[in-house]
């Protein structure tokens, strides 16, 4: 897979999260893919890799923003949409609903 090809990957998955409320549909591994490209970058300029990484940031924040917007509208008792949430996605939803029911209970209860 060329850098470029990378690159184009990384950006129209950016933008898909920008477009809509919910999480798009990546594939499962999306996160330590990405650390290979990093771990792995040894051939490509540093410049491109550096590039690489402030998308995929980028996308880990749209994406933690969804998840946590998700946690709150279930702990209100929503039914929020976690089809395409990616396994290491779910530890931050799972966490911050539990803490959010908590934190309820101690304030309100």
């Amino acid at each position: 897979m060329t850098v470029d090809l990378i690159y184009k990957d990384l950006r129209k998955i950016q933008q898909m999260e920008e477009k809509t409320s919910s999480l798009t549909k990546i594939k499962q591994g999306f996160y330590s893919d990405i650390s290979s490209l990093y771990w792995n970058a040894c051939e490509i300029p540093a410049e491109e890799v550096q590039n690489a990484k402030r998308i995929a940031t980028q996308i880990y924040f749209l994406r933690e923003k969804k998840i946590i917007h998700a946690a709150l509208s279930k702990a209100r008792g929503g039914q929020p949409d976690l089809k395409n949430m990616l396994d290491e996605e779910k530890t931050l939803f799972d966490s911050t609903f539990e803490k959010l029911v908590q934190s309820r209970k101690n304030v309100i209860d």
